[in-house]
C-alpha cells in the first residue's frame, strides 16, 4: 500500500470521531495576540459572538474530545481537558512564523 492510500485510509478511519468535535475558524475570533510565556509561542484569541456560542457548546459536549481549529491554513488540533471560562482562548504552541500568520489573519480580516 503506498503512503497516499495509507493516509487516506487513516483519515477515513478517524472521521467518525472527528465529526462530533467542535471546529473553530477565523470568523469565530475578533482579535489575536502572540505571546511567549515559558518560552513557547502561543496565540491569545478573543472570541466573537459565534465563537462564544461554539465555546458554550464545546464546554457542554466536548470535554475530552478532539477540537480542530484552522486559521489561514495553520491547523491546530487539541483535546479540551476542562471547560473554558471567559471570552478568550490561548492556543499553541506554534512556531514563530505560524503564530505571526494566525495573528495577521485574525487581525486583518
Amino acid at each position: 500500500m503506498n503512503i497516499r492510500l495509507f493516509t487516506l485510509a487513516l483519515l477515513t478511519s478517524t472521521l467518525p470521531s472527528l465529526a462530533s468535535a467542535a471546529s473553530f475558524n477565523k470568523g469565530d475570533f475578533i482579535a489575536a495576540e502572540k505571546l511567549t510565556p515559558h518560552g513557547e509561542t502561543v496565540v491569545s484569541l478573543k472570541l466573537s459572538k459565534s465563537g462564544k456560542a461554539k465555546l458554550k457548546k464545546l464546554n457542554a459536549e466536548s470535554v475530552g474530545q478532539p477540537v480542530h481549529s484552522e486559521i489561514g491554513g495553520v491547523a491546530t488540533d487539541f483535546v479540551l481537558k476542562v471547560p473554558i471560562e471567559g471570552d478568550q482562548l490561548q492556543v499553541g504552541p506554534y512556531s514563530e512564523s505560524d503564530a505571526d500568520h494566525v495573528v495577521a489573519e485574525i487581525n486583518h480580516k
